[in-house]
């Protein structure tokens, strides 16, 4: 077995997607002392994950570029990234580039660029390796990781942080039954599965928010011409983002809800009052948003649970809209009549001679539909880490150096992120950012979320190492 020893102040980082990558960006700008990152990720480019590695155009990012700064106390840092590197890679900025949305892989090499900067500008010797490679195994002591690769390398370090992003659900036990059969696309990202669809004449998505999106803008740059149909437990549909000023911040009228119940409630009222004076209700959701957190962590697991299983759908297609350009496709689909959707559940599949058969539950009756092939578009969304088959997490539960959260999103953790053993003991050197803290953030997915997450962990690991100044 190698060991691969790092000097003192030392962090190891498991993941180089977004999370992982900003972390490693805040802690190189931010250090006054010499530090040494390593980032153990497989893939060929840190700052990608899952989410930027899509290499199709078509694919945008949920959100206005001006609020998407790796910076953001310089909002206007990714629109000059943009209008000075997006004609290099192949997209040409609009005339209004901070209210536009770029192509994922664009943000991706924004990612890149601006940790390979950071590296380039590494104060007192700091130091970025990538170890290409998975983790398989962590071991944590009061002052020492110690974290083993897929490979046999063995990485020790000062500090920890686990940003392992979210993991693509299991198929059910119905759409097992399509498990290798040439029309069936089990990623709504994998190219040539995608490629196979192409002459089909109707084609069944399996979901209706923005992995949905994300496929029929696929197809129809790939000049598909049949027909989808969307399918949903509930039946929400995602809409497109539109460009509106936060609504008036109504929940800082008195203490903040505890319950389900009393947020559903003010809610409601606050958007028959938007109604009433003519205005968008897309500003509702912006008003929300700074709340989020508090709303969660000031709730107990109870209420937590009831907002999961009767509210979270509504707010998923509310808060998480697809970008403009991204509408425009769906509405034009729509419009031909090459679209619809719909609640419905599905109860099995039959697959004879390169057909496939659903049986659809929808309302009180049953359907068996023909189609040609069929996408499952429930995106990376499983978040219950006990049901999650990747080694390193299944070690990482063994093991007792975590525990599932209480809610069953993600692991347990304090509310700045410092994990907590299965004896409820907390760790002072491992932490972790983004996906795996669902359970204690909520909304702890997306872009500015993750960011402000890297921040205050940059902040709080390098106060451990940072020599306390004496007045």
């Amino acid at each position: 077995m190698r060991i691969d020893r790092i000097p003192h102040h030392s962090v190891a980082i498991v993941g180089g997607g977004f999370a992982g990558a900003v972390t490693a960006l805040k802690l190189l700008d931010r250090t006054e002392v010499p530090l040494a990152i390593t980032i153990i990720e497989r893939r060929e480019e840190l700052g990608r994950g899952i989410a930027y590695s899509t290499p199709e155009p078509v694919h945008l990012v949920n959100g206005p570029a001006e609020i998407f700064s790796l910076h953001p106390e310089a909002p206007g840092h990714l629109p000059r990234w943009l209008v000075e590197n997006g004609p290099a890679h192949g997209w040409t900025p609009p005339a209004e580039v901070g209210s536009s949305s770029p192509p994922r892989y664009l943000y991706g090499t924004y990612v890149r660029d601006e940790l390979a900067r950071a590296v380039a500008n590494a104060r007192l010797g700091s130091t970025l390796r990538h170890v290409r490679s998975s983790a398989s195994a962590l071991v944590a002591a009061p002052n020492r990781i110690r974290i083993t690769t897929t490979d046999g390398a063995v990485v020790e370090a000062d500090e920890a942080v686990l940003a392992l992003g979210a993991f693509q659900p299991r198929l059910s036990a119905t759409e097992s039954q399509l498990a290798g059969h040439p029309r069936f696309a089990a990623n709504p990202w994998d190219t040539r599965a995608l490629d196979r669809l192409i002459d089909c004449n109707e084609i069944l998505l399996i979901g209706s928010s923005l992995s949905m999106v994300d496929a029929i803008a696929s197809m129809e740059v790939r000049g598909y011409r049949g027909r989808y149909r969307v399918v949903s437990r509930r039946g929400q549909f995602v809409e497109g983002r539109r460009t509106v000023e936060a609504a008036r911040d109504f929940l800082a009228d008195g203490p903040l809800p505890t319950t389900a119940r009393e947020l559903l409630s003010r809610v409601k009222a606050e958007r028959r009052a938007i109604a009433a004076d003519g205005a968008d209700w897309q500003g509702l959701p912006l008003a929300i948003r700074p709340h989020i957190l508090s709303l969660w962590q000031g709730a107990n697991d109870r209420e937590r649970l009831r907002f999961t299983r009767h509210l979270r759908a509504f707010w998923d297609v509310t808060a998480h809209r697809s970008a403009p350009e991204s509408h425009e496709i769906v509405e034009s689909v729509t419009a031909e009549g090459r679209l619809t959707h719909g609640r419905a559940r599905i109860l099995g599949f039959a697959a004879e001679d390169g057909d496939i058969t659903a049986r659809l539950k929808t309302g009180a009756d049953i359907e068996t539909v023909p189609f040609d092939g069929v996408i499952d578009c429930r995106g990376h969304q499983l978040h219950d880490w006990r049901r999650i088959a990747d080694p390193f997490v299944k070690s990482l539960l063994a093991s007792g150096e975590v525990r599932p959260h209480s809610t069953g999103y993600g692991i347990d953790a304090t509310p700045a992120g410092d994990l907590i053993n299965e004896e409820g003991v907390v760790h002072r050197n491992l932490s972790a950012i983004g996906h795996p803290l669902r359970g204690v953030a909520w909304e702890s997915s997306s872009i500015t979320e993750q960011r402000t997450q890297a921040i205050a962990l940059a902040d709080r690991i390098l106060a451990k190492f940072t020599p306390i100044r004496v007045a």
